[in-house]
């Protein structure tokens, strides 16, 4: 559990880092079947490292700042897999001038790979007003 709530900490520390994708590079899996669907998704699921790796590097180019923290955290661990569920809130900013508030509920999947917990799944959605 204690490796699971680390490998979230690091997600969310890296979530607030806006540089050209490497703070995400150290927390995912690099694998093909690693899955993204964050609030700017539109119409599809990012599916791939290679596809992650790249939406991160165009997207940390729109922001100046993002900062977003954890709460009300459910974890599940069985094996070599875990889930996260919670609320993320904070704000962003954009390079528009534009900025606006997060406000989502979470589920993130972890994976053990290599003696080391690494996220494979994100999925945020807005929480109904």
């Amino acid at each position: 559990m204690e490796g699971v709530k680390g490998a979230s900490k690091d997600f969310y520390a890296a979530l607030n880092i806006i540089d050209s994708g490497e703070a995400m590079e150290k927390v995912w899996a690099h694998t093909p079947y690693v899955t993204y669907v964050g609030p700017r998704a539109k119409s599809s699921i990012i599916v791939g490292w290679d596809a992650l790796k790249k939406y991160w590097q165009d997207t940390n180019k729109l922001f100046t700042e993002r900062k977003v923290t954890l709460t009300d955290q459910h974890i599940h661990a069985n094996g070599n897999m875990a889930y996260e569920m919670g609320q993320e809130t904070g704000d962003q900013k954009m390079k528009d001038g534009s900025s606006s508030k997060v406000d989502f509920f979470v589920t993130n999947v972890y994976e053990k790979l290599d003696g080391r917990w690494v996220i494979i799944s994100h999925h945020v959605q807005p929480k109904p007003v």
